[in-house]
């Protein structure tokens, strides 16, 4: 374990703010652009905004390595109390809020209704059709538990410059035979071959689609100064690359060469750079917005309510796309914006309120410790 690491990690913060800012920009543009005869607007930004802001996820799983291994590198781990922690934080909250959404989806409260769809949404994360992202993370987790002793001992640049080409690799092998269809399969053929394309179709639930992004994660937990520096060094770099590569991806689509759904595959070796490069530039820049005194701890605090923002936003933009935006008679970029603004409170206010944890107390604050106050926002 480092002797030198601190208390506080403030370099992710505004990466965990600006990813839940795509997060929830993506689902509102989603649907201005299928609704726009009923709120017109410019098309074209509405759809190169959301398909060149597809990269929340892989922040959060990058950042998810990189916190892992700087918090527990060279660390004798008590593993019982490592998953005890994520029973409470994310496992509990995650089968609370799949009962609401399932109950809100069917509208009922039948349990014999329920139990079906509940159970088929708790192993799939189809809730909502979000919610995936929290097995994807358990899987991480797992992935850290197993592979731990190993990562820290073998995990170097060359095998991160290996895993970027096999990644890219698993994405053309994807490309060629699921887009491109260059070789006619019937994939119903055998069990095997469906296995094939249901490791594609729902690709974005398993953790193998972003194997490099969690890797590089954490080889910078690993390696924290060096990792700083060499951002630091290519963020001028990065910026460009972010430029052109983003450019590419918008040209392709505005001039047809790639339809409006291909645009959005983020399981793509363009897209894939263009990640990696906007990481890279945007590292520095959150390091240095978490240095500031008091926008470096607003950030801290807004970074702890990821959670509540990612679980719970879909179901305020469904209640404010079907009960309140019709009948207000603003512009659809005023209304874009009044639904970003209004959808994080409510989305703590209403997540806070269904933790267990707010219950047992009573629904009183937790006590402040009178010790010095330290950030620990997303301490793994």
């Amino acid at each position: 374990m480092n002797t030198n690491r601190k208390g506080t990690f403030q370099d992710l913060n505004a990466l965990f703010v600006f990813g839940a800012c795509t997060v929830l920009i993506i689902h509102i543009l989603g649907f201005f652009v299928e609704n726009q005869t009923d709120y017109p607007w410019n098309g074209d930004i509405e759809a190169i905004s959301l398909i060149l802001l597809r990269f929340g996820r892989s922040l959060f799983i990058f950042a998810t390595g990189m916190l892992l291994f700087y918090w527990h590198q060279k660390k004798q781990m008590d593993w019982a109390a490592f998953w005890r922690k994520r029973w409470r934080v994310i496992v509990l909250p995650y089968i609370i809020w799949t009962a609401i959404f399932t109950g809100f989806q069917l509208q009922t409260i039948n349990p014999v209704e329920l139990a079906g769809p509940f159970f088929h949404s708790l192993f799939t994360g189809s809730s909502f059709y979000h919610l995936y992202y929290i097995p994807l993370y358990l899987q991480l987790n797992l992935l850290f538990f197993l592979t731990k002793p190993w990562i820290e001992r073998y995990l170097s640049l060359k095998m991160l410059g290996v895993l970027f080409l096999g990644q890219i690799g698993l994405y053309m092998l994807y490309q060629a035979l699921f887009v491109d269809s260059l070789w006619a399969i019937d994939w119903s053929a055998n069990a095997f071959l469906g296995m094939i394309q249901h490791s594609y179709v729902a690709g974005q639930n398993y953790f193998y689609m972003y194997i490099f992004t969690f890797a590089l994660g954490a080889y910078a937990g690993l390696h924290v100064e060096e990792w700083r520096a060499w951002t630091t060094r290519l963020r001028l770099v990065a910026y460009v690359v972010t430029i052109v590569s983003g450019a590419v991806i918008m040209t392709k689509y505005l001039n047809g060469s790639k339809s409006y759904a291909e645009s959005l595959n983020i399981f793509d070796p363009l897209y894939l750079i263009y990640t990696l490069s906007f990481l890279v530039a945007f590292y520095s820049l959150s390091r240095y917005l978490g240095s500031l005194p008091t926008l470096g701890a607003w950030l801290s605090r807004l970074a702890k309510q990821n959670m509540a923002i990612y679980i719970v936003h879909p179901l305020i933009l469904f209640l404010l796309e079907s009960y309140v935006i019709f009948r207000l008679d603003w512009s659809t970029p005023i209304l874009m914006l009044a639904m970003f603004v209004i959808t994080p409170p409510l989305c703590i206010f209403l997540y806070e309120h269904t933790l267990i944890s707010h219950w047992t107390r009573g629904g009183r604050p937790k006590p402040k410790s009178k010790a010095v106050y330290r950030v620990e926002a997303h301490k793994a």
